[in-house]
């Protein structure tokens, strides 16, 4: 335990209600400290792991992410895990182009090992040795084959995997800003657009060999989630469908859906959608398209989805 004279140790005691002795036991065992269980992806496309920290090393997730390492770059391209950013904005910038590519990184966050976390903390140029140990035992998880990686569930991860991917961020962004390609990420996925007939074609190739030069990223394209479309075709990014207007909306059949249980719940006082999850729909919709919501709400009586009720009916 090299790192219990560390000033990064000390530190991390001075905020923690551990001892000197626990504070050390937990970041020895750290990678060890998870617990997994399965979630049904989307659409019936399998399971995914997740690694939920315990209690007490989320903790210590949250110290390193707002008070050691908040300094780390995130590109402007990256939409995911960021206030103010969303799928909105990952996918609008793409809305009045042509062409459309996505591109999906294979099994992201667990890709993403603690090599390249030591190697990204030690270019901050701050941590001696001990501390970036201590810093990617805290961060990173142990994997069956005994290699640290970042996990789905800590919540470490999803900043942590963001600054680990500027330097693909900040290369794809210059090469597609050269190239008149518009460039955004949204965690694993990648969204390309442009005008120009063929060069995304071009674009794929170089997102290729940039995965092959940052070879210690570790990253591989998911092939089987590759989509090349054009405005000939529905174009749908993370969710969103791109208007050939320039705009994005959760689509036709989504509002139709809404819509229907809007008036079920006012006409017959439910609807197929349970209420709460029309609300939570609606208030995601809201970040999306604002004035679509507000006119469901009005037109049904009520000013805000906060206000959405099923009525009292009587019974006759």
């Amino acid at each position: 335990m090299k790192f219990i004279d560390t000033p990064l140790f000390i530190r991390l005691l001075e905020q923690s209600p551990l001892s000197r002795r626990e504070l050390a036991v937990l970041i020895e065992t750290a990678p060890s400290r998870y617990k997994e269980h399965f979630i049904e992806k989307r659409n019936g496309r399998g399971r995914r792991l997740i690694s939920q920290p315990t209690s007490e090393l989320k903790f210590f997730q949250r110290i390193l992410v707002n008070n050691e390492l908040s300094d780390l770059r995130v590109h402007m391209a990256a939409m995911a895990y960021r206030q103010g950013r969303a799928i909105r904005q990952h996918a609008l910038p793409h809305a009045k182009s042509k062409y459309l590519l996505k591109l999906d990184f294979e099994n992201f966050f667990p890709s993403l090992r603690g090599i390249a976390v030591k190697e990204m903390v030690n270019r901050l140029g701050r941590y001696s040795e001990d501390e970036v140990e201590l810093l990617c035992r805290l961060i990173c998880k142990r994997s069956d084959s005994g290699i640290l990686r970042l996990s789905i569930g800590a919540p470490s991860s999803p900043f942590i995997s963001n600054a680990l991917m500027y330097r693909f961020d900040e290369d794809l962004a210059q090469y597609c800003l050269a190239n008149s390609v518009i460039y955004t990420r949204y965690a694993d996925d990648i969204a390309l657009s442009t005008s120009v007939p063929g060069r995304l074609d071009e674009i794929f190739d170089y997102v290729l060999r940039l995965i092959n030069d940052l070879e210690i990223l570790n990253l591989r394209l998911n092939e089987s989630k590759t989509v090349n479309v054009s405005r000939k075709n529905h174009r749908v990014l993370t969710g969103l469908t791109l208007a050939n207007n320039g705009g994005v909306s959760i689509g036709r059949r989504n509002k139709r859906l809404l819509r229907a249980a809007m008036h079920q719940l006012c006409t017959q006082g439910e609807s197929e959608i349970p209420l709460r999850t029309l609300k939570g729909r609606l208030s995601f919709l809201y970040s999306i398209d604002p004035q679509w919501v507000l006119n469901l709400c009005r037109r049904h009586g009520f000013s805000s989805v906060n206000e959405i009720s099923a009525p009292h009916l009587n019974d006759s």
